[in-house]
């Protein structure tokens, strides 16, 4: 059933606070809704918090050097420019440090 039928109500700064305080997570039209038929104001469920790790500077900068390098091989490839051994190499190594560097931070972080 379509809800297109409304009611307008006033109140001062301090009500209208309250009753978003109240309402915390939901909109206060529901929260006026389910209060006025009195039934169960259920909360969503809240998002989850995202969990910021801290990194090393150094290892940031670095991280972003190896991206601008990945980025330039990628464009040479595209371009239809043939990829030597010793770059693909190089990639594969490149590949292991990060990894191991990343092994690293990670169990420092825990």
């Amino acid at each position: 059933m379509a809800r297109d039928r409304y009611i307008q109500i006033r109140l001062t700064d301090d009500e209208l606070l309250e009753i978003k305080k109240r309402a915390g997570n939901i909109t206060t039209s529901t929260f006026l809704r389910q209060s006025a038929l009195e039934q169960p104001i259920a909360q969503p469920n809240p998002k989850p918090t995202k969990i910021v790790h801290s990194a090393d500077p150094e290892l940031v900068r670095e991280v972003n050097r190896i991206g601008i390098n990945i980025n330039q091989i990628t464009k040479h490839l595209n371009e239809g420019q043939p990829l030597s051994n010793a770059i693909l190499i190089a990639l594969l190594n490149l590949q292991t440090s990060l990894d191991d560097a990343i092994k690293r931070t990670m169990t420092d972080d825990s």
